[in-house]
């Protein structure tokens, strides 16, 4: 349960940073850092697991 209050957090965080960025319509330079902070704030919520999920495009269940 803790994890999962974790990556709530996490993408309230990235929600909040994506969101003032559009409105603020940086430049790219700026664009570039809050890109950056997206994908670090990301890489941290992730798991292991949840990366190698998000590899996978089909169920354990599907025949290959």
């Amino acid at each position: 349960m803790e994890n999962l209050t974790k990556q709530q957090l996490t993408l309230s965080r990235i929600q909040l940073i994506a969101d003032i960025s559009q409105t603020a319509q940086c430049n790219p330079k700026e664009f570039l850092v809050v890109m950056s902070l997206i994908s670090e704030l990301a890489g941290q919520a992730l798991t292991g697991e949840d990366q190698d999920a998000l590899c996978y495009h089909g169920s354990p269940d599907e025949a290959h």
